[in-house]
């Protein structure tokens, strides 16, 4: 079970960076233009979005779905590392 996690950790950690490289590059593009803490704001509800959805995908790669401890320590991992690359992305 561990070696699954550790596949789930590093599909958060490139979904971080993807998020990051993605959302600078529409800002840097004037796609998207706003003001002081929107910026971090958009940025985490974009991170949220890819986040669930790779959480969904673990689960159903796995056969997870209705394993509650499983989906538990999904979510806990994926709130570690939310807040981790979000601390990452407000230091810009």
């Amino acid at each position: 079970m561990n070696s699954k996690f550790s596949e789930l950790k590093d599909l958060l950690e490139a979904a971080c960076r993807d998020v990051h490289k993605d959302f600078l590059t529409r800002f840097n593009n004037d796609t998207y233009i706003s003001a002081g803490g929107a910026k971090l704001e958009a940025f985490i509800t974009e991170l949220q979005k890819e986040y669930e959805s790779i959480a969904v995908s673990f689960l159903q790669k796995h056969g997870l779905e209705k394993d509650a401890d499983a989906k538990k320590k999904v979510l806990a991992i994926i709130k570690a590392y939310a807040k981790r690359c979000i601390e990452e992305f407000s230091k810009i």
